[in-house]
């Protein structure tokens, strides 16, 4: 399950056979629209890349494209710049749609903000920001976790004042994906502090040009900047940019963290995974490729490696499928979208660990004079924080999905300025 493209293994299988008149016509429109205007799929390119500015802009004029070809938001509201249809003219487009690259940077605006938008935004909300992500024409990042802490959510310290008709806020945003290339941001700040903290809290659309921003890209030891430190200084944002009710945030906020979750569940990167249920599994190629680069392709013990990866991306793939399509019929509560958040972290943390065993001293060093990254730099995961910390996906399958008691807490109900800390006095 790496995070790029992955070259055609086998023919491609649709559910053609399935569609009425109304979906076969929508499935050649679809397929004339797209050919000779969509980049093609190329294998390895990565499916986001934040760092890499060129990559952003090419995936913005393929939403802009899609949207020119009447083929953005499928089951979004006509209301709201969509098509109003259902999920089964979704998958037809992702069928038709695979041989192409498609906007994955958009996976935030799609997968968080849209639904945030959908449950908790005005009618003027969704009007005006929602064909804005729909025509590519607004890149959307969240703005939640914080220097002092990102598991524990609602101990956030960056504070909205209210002045006037509007809103100024102050604090610092970090690890945020995508930050310095975003447009708006989803962004939860403390409106109350006297309050229990879950209580004080209002979420936010924030203008990441407004003056007051002040973005800094993040360099990972790995390479890249894919993730952000943001710093607020009196950055004013309008009241008709509020979420949902004053310190009623947090019920946002859920809204906003289960749609990751199911995010996650279905598929991050809509239509990167073939669209239709195979009868074999389709698994990625660069396992092999890195034993053959490594001249390791008979070796006994790195074929085991590359079997166990074979292994995790098969349980996963179908595990994500189970998971997706319950959800989405009822059979499976929508608690369950948290089991597919832990497994990210669990596959990819043991994905890690074969293939550093595979690529051995390769991975961490390279000839001198060489040029480029190491071999196998991409296995390296981010997903035991990603979405959240492991330990907090475990709490969240054992009490809400299992019903296990919970872990004590002292501060649940403490108002927040009144919980102790270990910040210095002043």
């Amino acid at each position: 399950m790496e995070n790029t493209a992955e070259a055609p293994t086998g023919p491609r299988r649709t559910s053609e056979h399935l569609d009425t008149e109304e979906q076969r016509a929508f499935r050649l429109k679809a397929r004339d629209y797209m050919a000779g205007r969509l980049p093609p799929r190329i294998p390895g390119e990565p499916a986001n890349a934040f760092e890499q500015v060129e990559l952003v802009e090419k995936d913005r004029q393929i939403q802009r494209l899609l949207w020119d070809g009447g083929l953005a938001g499928i089951t979004v509201p006509r209301d709201y710049g969509g098509l109003g249809l259902d999920k089964r003219f979704e998958d037809i487009f992702h069928e038709e749609a695979e041989p192409y690259r498609l906007a994955w940077h958009f996976g935030n605006a799609f997968n968080i903000v849209l639904p945030v938008l959908l449950a908790h935004g005005t009618e003027a909300q969704k009007k005006k920001y929602i064909p804005g992500m729909l025509s590519g024409a607004q890149m959307w990042c969240q703005l939640l976790s914080e220097p002092s802490g990102g598991s524990d959510l609602a101990g956030l310290l960056t504070r909205a004042e209210k002045r006037g008709d509007g809103w100024v806020l102050n604090g610092s945003k970090v690890w945020t994906s995508g930050g310095h290339v975003s447009d708006m941001g989803l962004c939860l700040a403390r409106t109350d502090p006297t309050v229990r903290k879950h209580a004080g809290l209002t979420m936010f659309l924030v203008n990441m040009h407004a003056p007051g921003m002040t973005i800094n890209p993040i360099r990972l030891v790995r390479g890249g900047s894919d993730f952000c430190q943001e710093f607020l200084d009196d950055v004013a944002v309008p009241d008709e940019d509020r979420v949902g009710e004053v310190n009623d945030g947090w019920t946002v906020a859920q809204t906003q963290l289960n749609a990751e979750r199911a995010g996650m569940a279905k598929g991050w990167h809509a239509g990167l995974r073939p669209a239709a249920v195979a009868e074999h599994l389709t698994l990625p190629q660069s396992y092999v490729k890195l034993a053959r680069q490594l001249g390791r392709a008979n070796d006994p013990a790195a074929r085991e490696l590359v079997g166990e990866a074979f292994v995790i991306d098969a349980v996963y793939n179908l595990t994500g499928r189970r998971i997706a399509a319950g959800t989405r019929n009822g059979r499976l509560p929508p608690t369950a979208g948290m089991v597919s958040s832990l497994l990210v972290a669990r596959t990819d943390a043991r994905r890690t660990a074969l293939l550093s065993a595979l690529a051995g001293p390769a991975g961490v060093a390279r000839p001198a004079g060489s040029v480029g990254r190491e071999i196998g730099m991409e296995r390296v995961t981010t997903h035991r924080i990603g979405g959240g910390t492991l330990e907090m996906q475990l709490n969240l399958v054992s009490e809400r999905h299992l019903g296990l008691p919970r872990e004590p807490g002292f501060d649940r109900d403490v108002p927040f300025n009144q919980i102790r800390t270990n910040a210095a006095k002043g």
